[in-house]
């Protein structure tokens, strides 16, 4: 099982939101039960400008970004990124083509127009604890 994970999802692991237990739950169990963890690379950007804008620090982020196959962005997902219907933002557009292209059966996410879109575009959407 692919399991894919925007920043609005992993944030809840570095930073202390009302959701963060119940997304680290849900992400360990995924894990333990063999699934795989995945983003794009643009997690790894978007987590550390987060964490510098936090002053939070980089061990924390390098920790969390351990458990997660982070892969790369392809000139394609950018394409497919820019044509999708809905009115994302550039991240969550280059999320949603990556975790489309990587066939992810479940993307982990928390921002309400980007999980509206994953859905329409048919994967299954999770956001524990909201």
């Amino acid at each position: 099982m692919i399991v894919y994970v925007d920043t609005s999802a992993v944030m809840k692991l570095v930073v202390n939101e009302k959701e963060s237990a119940d997304a680290a739950g849900y992400l360990v169990e995924k894990a333990a039960s063999g699934g795989h963890l995945v983003a794009s690379m643009l997690l790894y950007t978007e987590l550390h400008c987060a964490a510098r804008r936090r002053s939070m620090p980089f061990e924390l982020v390098n920790a969390v970004l351990a458990g997660i196959n982070l892969v790369d962005v392809s000139r394609s997902d950018l394409m497919y990124a820019a044509a999708l219907p809905r009115q994302l933002r550039s991240a969550d557009a280059i999320h949603l083509a990556t975790a489309i292209r990587l066939q992810s059966d479940t993307l982990v996410a928390y921002d309400q127009e980007l999980l509206l879109a994953a859905m329409e575009s048919g994967l299954t959407t999770a956001s524990p604890g909201a």
